[in-house]
């Protein structure tokens, strides 16, 4: 039995210890001993427990390693976030790996672009410079990026989005060994705060190896510049900006009315008071809590795992209870985590013979 994987899938249910004694009928005690490897239960013990979490027996005998949550974590307001919280995000996140590596192992997924290591010291400490260099390695064109996430999984990035239970976290990203750079992002968000996060994200990837202490605001800057570089972006924010042009340039820059805004002040197109005014407009109409409906940016959808997925349904022949039983899981949470659909033409894979 692998110790880690009781606490997972207890951690997934949103259960404390007593609540999962009281459910399979054991005691708190026994629990304990469960997750901290002290005790190997037997057959029916296990039964107990596994019924009681809802997950095949097989589950808890999986090999995997369990992942902590990175450093890079996006916080809004960490204070209010509940351990139980932050302990269930940990669970999908790891589920999500489990189920990533097993899937992964029958089809061939090469992607279409390199993906850049491009350490932030190496560049002056300045993210923009890392930002223009990671659009020559895409080979992007000058303006807008359409399809972020599309971009990222030609890179070899698998996107996740998923229905985090944590109030204000954004997304976070996490390289397993022996899988490829996986980015989790919260499915709630609207379009534009999704691009941003991703791109936010990116950055921790490509320039990140290892924490420091403003590596949150370095990955900001980087986003900004990723998704608006100054060249293409500065000419258009120049001349008098007011809240009918930041609403025009959100649908053709794919980013939020104050994400235009900050980069604006950035790039010294806005003096300290024109920014002070817009701000109080952007309180004044509500915008700092909700941007205008009518200009909103679509979310993108990620394609990989999904197309994975249907691999396995299509060309391999699982059933989705045989699919199931392959990732150790039950059905119903099988179609409630996937949201399986049709297969996408891209990106190629290949089922390894």
């Amino acid at each position: 039995m692998n110790p880690d994987c009781i606490k997972v899938a207890r951690q997934a249910r949103g259960l404390n210890q007593a609540q999962l004694a009281d459910a399979a009928g054991v005691s708190q005690g026994l629990v304990s001993r469960l997750e901290n490897g002290l005790f190997e239960p037997n057959e029916e013990t296990l039964g107990k427990v596994a019924a009681a979490l809802r997950f095949p027996v097989s589950f808890f005998r999986l090999p995997d390693r369990v992942l902590g949550l990175p450093v890079s974590m996006q916080y809004r307001k960490r204070a209010s976030v509940g351990q139980r919280a932050i302990e269930q995000l940990e669970a999908e996140v790891n589920l999500r790996l489990m189920h990533l590596r097993r899937l992964l192992s029958a089809v061939d997924y090469q992607p279409e672009l390199p993906f850049p290591r491009l350490e932030i010291d190496e560049f002056g400490g300045d993210p923009e410079a890392v930002a223009e260099m990671v659009r020559r390695v895409w080979q992007l064109p000058s303006g807008p990026i359409r399809d972020l996430v599309g971009v990222a999984e030609r890179a070899g990035v698998i996107v996740f989005l998923c229905d985090f239970q944590v109030t204000g976290v954004d997304g976070l990203t996490l390289q397993p060994p022996g899988l490829p750079i996986c980015i989790f992002l919260n499915a709630a968000m609207p379009g534009d705060r999704q691009r941003f996060t991703l791109a936010h994200e990116l950055g921790h990837a490509v320039m990140h190896p290892v924490p420091s202490s403003d590596m949150e605001s370095q990955a900001d800057r980087f986003a900004a510049a990723l998704l608006m570089p100054a060249r293409d972006v500065a000419p258009q924010l120049s001349g008098g900006i007011t809240l009918p042009r930041l609403a025009a340039l959100k649908p053709v820059w794919r980013v939020s009315m104050a994400a235009l805004l900050m980069r604006a002040k950035t790039l010294g197109v806005l003096s300290e008071s024109q920014s002070s005014y817009l701000w109080r407009q952007f309180s004044r109409f509500g915008y700092r809590t909700a941007e205008p409906q009518d200009v909103a940016v679509a979310a993108e959808s990620p394609h990989v795992v999904a197309d994975v997925l249907n691999v396995h349904l299509t060309e391999l022949g699982y059933s989705l209870s045989e699919l199931a039983a392959s990732l150790h899981v039950y059905e119903p949470d099988l179609l409630l985590m996937h949201h399986l659909r049709s297969p996408s033409a891209r990106p190629a894979l290949r089922v390894v013979r």
